[in-house]
């Protein structure tokens, strides 16, 4: 029996389902490492990259992180979003949880101006 080499892909994603059977899980614990290692403004630009594959941008406004980083942050995401899954279900209380308010990398002047224009354009009208 031979299988599709991407199923060997999909393996650590499934693996992420065996973490929560772990005696001493705690997914708050899975959100705060998450949003340690990765902030709002890094995380928006993994998954535009993630959705869109290559970007064109000839500005260079866009971080652009190899194959590998995509591929460990998508597992890192998704272990968060089963974690505040987790953390919803049982009604777990995330007063306590500690997400950094600001990003670690600043932003540019150019990112700035990109993205208050880009919510001039699309931002909710009235």
């Amino acid at each position: 029996m031979t299988m599709n080499a991407n199923f060997f892909k999909l393996i650590p994603f499934d693996q992420i389902f065996n973490e929560i059977h772990v005696k001493g899980y705690n997914p708050i614990v899975n959100i705060e490492n998450f949003w340690k290692k990765y902030d709002i403004n890094s995380s928006r630009d993994h998954i535009v990259a993630m959705f869109l594959g290559d970007v064109d941008d000839p500005e260079g406004i866009m971080e652009k992180p190899d194959k590998r980083y995509l591929e460990a942050y998508s597992l890192d995401l998704f272990r968060a979003l089963v974690a505040y899954y987790l953390a919803h279900k049982y009604k777990m209380s995330m007063e306590e949880l500690e997400i950094p308010l600001l990003p670690t990398k600043k932003l540019t002047e150019e990112e700035v101006k990109l993205r208050q224009s880009n919510h001039a354009l699309f931002g909710k009208k009235d």
